[in-house]
């Protein structure tokens, strides 16, 4: 956690303009498949700058966004936030500050891979939604082949030291059902492509890190190479989007 807070804290700025965070076709299926209706009390977890809170917000009730980092928040209630009908909560992911079956709906996108404890934080979820809620989980995975899955982890966690782990689908869907979650996988699998340069920039990656990302992707085994579509300025990261329901 004190990861997360140190590394979030002095980047919360460039997450406010991050174009893979404030739009993207898997914020977009998102919204589709989490199907906000009007009543509804909705939760995102890991809300960062809340790019997923300010459009769930007027589609519902009344929406909160949780996230650890305070500088997080504070740049999306000035910056990305208007809705008269959201709030943000300073909370760890694991410990919500809320009552049992408190939600209709919660969220979670681009942020659970950096949850030390994403076991205990979807059970926490499953806490907070009331019977036959929905939680919708959009996130990078690493591909079933140990190698790939080591060269793409290892990258996140050399470029961004709160990185924890990008997991397989079947990990994804393994930790949702062991919390007590029935899911299905709800998008083709898409990818998004990122440039190499403004990746590093906006996690302030250091110096000496930032040159072995560079030359890992630059030194990268053709498989590797395939697998994320690297080229000499950008490489792509496969994400999924899970929904899962809480039966009783």
């Amino acid at each position: 956690m004190r990861d997360v807070r140190a590394q979030f804290g002095k980047t919360a700025a460039a997450y406010v303009s991050s174009t893979t965070h404030a739009s993207g076709a898997d914020l977009e299926r998102l919204i589709a498949v989490a199907a906000p209706l009007t009543g509804e009390r909705a939760l995102d977890v890991g809300c960062g700058v809340g790019h997923t809170l300010r459009r769930i917000a007027p589609l519902v009730s009344f929406a909160v966004g949780a996230a650890a980092t305070l500088e997080m928040l504070q740049a999306g209630r000035d910056s990305v936030v208007t809705a008269p009908n959201a709030a943000f909560a300073q909370s760890d992911a694991t410990a919500l500050p809320f009552a049992d079956t408190s939600f209709d709906l919660a969220t979670c996108r681009l942020a659970a891979h950096h949850f030390t404890d994403v076991a205990a934080a979807f059970r926490d979820v499953r806490r907070v939604l009331r019977p036959g809620g929905r939680f919708v989980v959009v996130d990078n995975y690493a591909p079933d082949d140990p190698a790939l899955d080591a060269f793409i982890n290892d990258l996140e966690k050399l470029r961004d030291a709160s990185h924890v782990r990008n997991h397989t689908i079947t990990a994804w869907r393994e930790l949702l059902e062991a919390a007590g979650l029935r899911t299905s996988v709800e998008s083709d699998l898409m990818t998004t492509k990122i440039s190499t340069e403004g990746w590093l920039e906006r996690s302030q990656t250091p110096r000496d890190r930032a040159a072995e990302v560079r030359r890992r992707l630059r030194e990268a085994p053709a498989a590797a190479r395939d697998a994320f579509k690297i080229t000499d300025t950008t490489f792509a990261v496969p994400k999924v989007v899970i929904l899962a329901m809480r039966l009783a």
